[in-house]
């Protein structure tokens, strides 16, 4: 093995152990209170998690109490290995989903939908983007019991900086609202109740969900987690709305009431 080699695996390893703290986190933190307050529980309701990675969040949610499945297509499976439920994890597509019909009371999906039809783990997306994303919001609704929740984020497209998906030393990516790669509450609205045959949407709280451990890197990210955080706490609130659907708002997390 090559030292390239072993540097690579170092980073991968060291990249497998952050996102299983931070999933287990933010699936004790955030997950699991925003599905109670939705669908009760956790005894008897099933959740599946649609791009679970590493599988932590599927870990988490069976300890307490979920009955979870986790379903996964990229390189994060090599994360699997290290999970007390691999017979939870499913290496497959989430436009093609091997479970029958209405079979989960609810599904999460965090940081995905951007990543559908995307080239790789790129921000260029494939010339059927559109109906890629159409056919996953319809695969995704189709698991879903009537009246279940469908819990998804994503950066939000009219924002015109993605603090996600980016290589840049200042810890944001610059981009026009009309780059197709990102995703809005209208195409949410688009996609899950026009097409995917959803009943209706609506923003939640993102309170607990970030750490901002990254944006923390940088001297503007010091300065501006903290009214950050106290704004993207409040988008919950029904008032608040039309400002959780505009431009203003950096970061979706919609409830989706299948």
């Amino acid at each position: 093995m090559t030292d390239e080699t072993g540097a690579l695996g170092a980073l991968q390893i060291e990249t497998i152990e952050w996102e299983e703290q931070d999933n287990a986190r933010f699936t004790r933190e955030f997950t699991s209170p925003t599905l109670r307050s939705i669908v009760g529980g956790p005894e008897g309701r099933r959740v599946l998690s649609v791009g679970c990675g590493v599988g932590a969040d599927v870990e988490t949610l069976l300890e307490l109490g979920w009955d979870a499945y986790g379903i996964e297509p990229g390189y994060r499976v090599s994360g699997w290995e290290r999970r007390t439920c691999r017979d939870r994890l499913i290496l497959t597509d989430g436009r093609s989903l091997p479970f029958e019909d209405a079979r989960f009371d609810a599904v999460t999906s965090f940081g995905v939908i951007e990543h559908v039809g995307a080239v790789g783990d790129s921000v260029e997306v494939h010339p059927d983007v559109q109906e890629r994303r159409r056919a996953f919001a319809r695969e995704v609704a189709r698991v879903v019991r009537p009246g279940g929740a469908i819990v998804m984020s994503t950066p939000n497209r009219l924002f015109p900086a993605d603090f996600f998906h980016h290589s840049s030393r200042l810890g944001f990516r610059v981009h026009s609202p009309r780059e197709p790669f990102s995703v809005s509450y209208g195409d949410f609205r688009r996609l899950f109740i026009d097409e995917a045959g959803c009943r209706a949407i609506r923003h939640l709280s993102l309170r607990n969900a970030f750490v901002f451990r990254r944006s923390r890197r940088h001297l503007w990210g010091r300065i501006l987690v903290p009214p950050t955080r106290a704004m993207l706490s409040a988008l919950g609130f029904p008032a608040l709305l039309p400002l959780a659907r505009s431009p203003l708002n950096p970061f979706l997390m919609v409830h989706i009431t299948r």
